[in-house]
């Protein structure tokens, strides 16, 4: 089993117009894959409520330091979902 850090992430607007990601949870798993821990996470996390629009996962090593800082999105290979309205 491996420990993962999934974050929960907002997309917002600032004053300026440009769009951002802004950080509404974060929760440490332990699971086999990351997409397992998105739905561990998930269940341990009011996930409607926070209405996320993006939520990432990295891979920690034992110290909790990163270990493989990667992010998932199906389309480019990487440790990042994104809900589509």
């Amino acid at each position: 089993m491996n420990n993962y850090r999934v974050s929960f992430y907002k997309d917002l607007c600032n004053s300026d117009g440009h769009s951002f990601k802004c950080l509404q949870r974060q929760i440490d798993v332990q699971s086999d894959e990351p997409s397992q821990a998105i739905v561990l996470a998930e269940r341990l996390v009011d996930n409607e409520r926070l209405n996320a629009n993006c939520v990432e996962v990295m891979q920690l090593s034992g110290d909790h330091e990163f270990e493989h800082p990667a992010v998932y999105s199906p389309a480019h290979s990487k440790h990042v979902w994104n809900r589509v309205a």
